[in-house]
Order: structure tokens, then sequence, then C-alpha cells
């Protein structure tokens, strides 16, 4: 990938305010021994602001910097919920301020929130600054970029020798950097950072596009990962899965993942697309690799794998207990991982604590995961939710849940009885009559539709008020029922319809 720089030239101060202008230039003053270091404090500080957009697990980051007037693009690069690589960007750039869509995740709104009401971070605490979406749509992005007057590209470029510059230059395979550049870009127009006091048709100066690498990061194209088949897709050779996506094909990333569970894998692949120059992270993976290649610890590391397989994404499962759209099998998913952190837990907390990742398991794995393992045993009935085909809560847990479920269970022949007694009070003509539930209306009496009901006072029945009707049945509530009915709920089991 080709970065293209340039250095800003300094232009000569015009006379303050006040000051006469001279046909005949007076002799400067002589500067002082110390004077030349003063002229270099007076000098603006470097200002840096940020554009950043997250989506599905990945990155785009832009910023312009304005001490050389350049703006710095990292390409689409994966991070955690945590946003902890946003994390380590803040850390080293310090920008003044952060643009980012008004349309985000909520992870991305909890991260910018936090870090608004951060006041240790005081007087750096970077200004948080939100735009339309529209204002970072890909298209309209591309369309920023390619249509810029950058002072480094020759005027004499035709389009599309301009457009084939720019393309060696930035990512445009990268959707979430675009965006961003796009966005950036947008901020700098309406800002006029730099040039706030200049004609509006002076435009902010761009003297260059550079790609930014983290401290401690090897920077890795997509072409060298290509060459060097690091990662390589294949088609899924089963054809029901053709269209779902693709499959790992004979690569390193292939060859190297023995992962038993998701998390795992997704970490190693993230370990291959950002490595690291750090000794000491480096250094502590090869101590772990170094611990379990000990033929003494082939036992203690085959039973790690078999509890490592039953880990599961407990951020997407308690997402969807937030929505309300758990299944059976997520609460027992949840059960068997939080059993299976415990067991990883107390087998580091038997291995040796010089070794930074037993030692980090052991303390993070605290005691609240037995209390939550042992909540979730003593409250959920696995069994009973499994024939049910919905969330169950053992008995003997809440007397109010227990007395709901006794008249949940005897529903159907408490409903038989009410409808027998209907009958009893109904004309004769009418053979048969049962009880219904509709949605939003409540229990209703059904009965079926007499060939003398044709006009609609037909319908008319003392004690009962007409509902509504249909080809075979007619549909009344009982006046009486008005009392009676009052605490019944959508979650009968004897919805039927009429």
């Amino acid at each position: 990938m080709a970065s293209l720089g340039a250095t800003a030239a300094r232009t000569p101060q015009g006379p303050g305010p006040g000051a006469a202008a001279a046909s005949v230039p007076s002799p400067a003053p002589v500067p002082g021994p110390g004077e030349a270091e003063e002229d270099d404090d007076v000098e603006e500080p470097a200002e840096i602001h940020l554009c950043v957009l997250w989506n599905s697990g990945h990155l785009g980051i832009a910023y312009y910097d304005t001490s050389d007037s350049t703006i710095h693009f990292m390409p689409d690069a994966p991070d955690h919920e945590s946003l902890r690589l946003l994390q380590r960007v803040l850390d080293e750039i310090s920008p003044q301020s952060v643009v980012t869509s008004a349309k985000q995740d909520e992870n991305m709104t909890q991260f910018l929130g936090k870090l608004a009401s951060q006041e240790h971070r005081e007087p750096k605490r970077p200004e948080i600054i939100f735009l339309p979406n529209v204002d970072f749509g890909l298209e309209i992005s591309k369309q920023r970029l390619l249509s810029g007057n950058y002072s480094f590209i020759p005027d004499s470029m035709t389009t599309t020798e301009k457009i084939l510059f720019l393309s060696s230059i930035i990512p445009f395979d990268c959707l979430l950097t675009v965006r961003a550049l796009g966005g950036l870009l947008k901020f700098l127009s309406r800002r006029r950072i730099g040039v706030e006091l200049e004609d509006y048709n002076v435009n902010v100066p761009i003297l260059g596009f550079k790609k930014f690498v983290l401290a401690h990061l090897v920077s890795v194209d997509q072409d060298t990962y290509s060459v060097l088949q690091i990662f390589k897709s294949e088609s899924h050779p089963s054809v029901y899965k053709v269209a779902s996506g693709l499959k790992e094909g004979l690569s390193l990333f292939g060859i190297l993942n023995r992962c038993r569970c998701k998390c795992g894998e997704k970490l190693l692949r993230l370990w291959f697309t950002r490595p690291t120059q750090d000794l000491r992270e480096l250094n502590s993976r090869l101590d772990v690799i170094q611990f379990f290649l000990l033929p003494q610890n082939l036992d203690m590391a085959q039973m790690l794998h078999r509890l490592l397989g039953h880990i599961r994404n407990v951020p997407l499962i308690l997402k969807r207990m937030k929505l309300s759209h758990t299944k059976v099998s997520d609460w027992q998913v949840l059960y068997k991982t939080v059993y299976s952190a415990l067991g990883l837990r107390d087998a580091c907390r038997s291995l040796p604590p010089s070794i930074q990742l037993f030692k980090d398991i052991a303390q993070e794995f605290s005691d609240d995961l037995h209390h939550m393992a042992s909540l979730i045993g003593k409250v959920v009935d696995f069994e009973g939710s499994l024939a049910a085909n919905r969330f169950t809560v053992l008995p003997n847990i809440d007397p109010e849940i227990d007395e709901k479920k006794r008249r949940l269970v005897g529903l159907p022949s408490f409903l038989t009885e009410v409808a027998r007694k209907e009958l009893e009070n109904l004309d004769s003509r009418i053979p048969s009559c049962s009880v219904i539930y509709i949605p939003l209306i409540g229990f209703l009496l059904s009965i079926p539709r007499l060939p003398s009901m044709v006009e609609a006072s037909d319908f008319e029945i003392e004690g009962l008020d007409f509902m509504r009707r249909s080809c075979t049945i007619a549909v009344l509530e009982p006046k009486s029922w008005m009392h009676c009915w009052g605490t019944c709920t959508a979650t009968s089991g004897t919805r039927r319809p009429c």
C-alpha cells in the first residue's frame, strides 16, 4: 500500500493590526539570545480531529493532523465489542475531537458516553461530534475523496489519472475507512479547520494521505496475506451452504486453527490480522506454548481443551435475553458455559502463577460464576422447558408463579364448565357453545350461527353483547363476564381460532 505525504511550507506572516506600511523598510531589530526560543514557544499547538466508524466487529479510522496538514487513515481492522483497539488509538494520538455518525451501534454509543464523562482526562477530554448518517454514505464519501482539491496532485492530471493515483494511496476496498474519510472531509469543510479567518473559497489544506499504524503493531496489507496464503477463502463444498458463506481453505490460519470455540477462533484470527511487536505479549504467549508442550502437562491440556469446547458467545446470549428472544437452548448453553468457566478457573488456580495467562484467568473468573450457575440450576426447569418449548421455572420457587401455573393447567376444564353453564341460559335452539380467546379482546362466547340470523338485529341476545360474526359462528360477550374476566391475561393455553 503506497502512501504519500508532504511537508507544509510556512507562509510569512503579514503585518499585525494597526501596523503602518512603509515604502522604505526599517532595519529589523536584532533578536536577543533567548528570543528565538520564545518565538518557537508561541507556535500554536497541533490539533488532531478523529473520525471513527464501527460496524459488524470492524473499525474504520481516519484523522486530520494540523501540524503537517495530513490525513492519516487505518484500514478496516477487527475490534472487540469493548472497542479496545479504538481505546489504544485514542491513548496514542489524543484527539481534540471525535467525529462519528449519529446512527451508531449500542456498544459504540456507550463507549463514547463513557469517554465524554471521563473527568480525569481534562483538559485532554475530546469533544464528541455526531454528524448525520447521510454524511457517511459510501458513494458520497468516494465522490468527496475523488473530487477534492489536493495540492500534491498536479493540475495537469486528467480525471482518470487522478482516480488511479488516489486509488494507489487510499484503500477503496476498505468500506468503513472510505466512509470515515468521507465523514472527516465533511467535518473539515464545515469547521474549516486552520482556515477559519480566510475567505470561504479557501479550502482546508490537505498535503497528503498516510497510512496509520499503531505502535507495536506490524502493518500487513491484503496482498501480503494473499501471497503468503495466510488466509484463503473457498466456496463451501456443500450445495446447501454455497450461498451462506465461505470456508477456510488451505492456509496458514487453517493449519494452526485448533480452537474448540468460536471465541478462540475469532481471537486467533485477530492475532493474524494484527500481528504485534510487543515483546512482553509475545513472551507471554510463548510461555503458555512452552508449558503445554511438556509431556507431563498433556493431560491438563486435553482437559482444558474439552472445557473450552463448551464456551459460547455470552454477549450474544445476553443480548437476546434483553430483547426477550431467548430460547430454551440459550439457557442450556449459558449454564454449560458458566460451569465450563468454573472448571477453567479451578484448573488455572492449580497451575503456576508465573504464567500470566493462568494468573489472569484465576483472578478474572470470580466466585460470582459459581453463584450464577447455582441460581440457574435452582430456577430453570430444563426438562419442563424442553417439553413445553418455552422457559419454565421449577416448582416451589415463587408461590405466585406456582398459583398461575396451577390455574393455567386447570383452565381448559374451567372454561368447559363455564361454557356448560352459559349454554343452560341460552335459547334452546342453540345446540352448543364454546369459550374462545381473541388477542387484545379477551375471552368470548362462540355459538353456531342459526339460519334465522340474517339481519344485525337477529344477533341480539339478552345478556350478551354481539362482537363479530362469520359464515358459521357468532361471537358474543356475556355481560356477566365483564367483572369475572378482569384478571385474565394472554398467557392462556386454550387459544382456538373462531
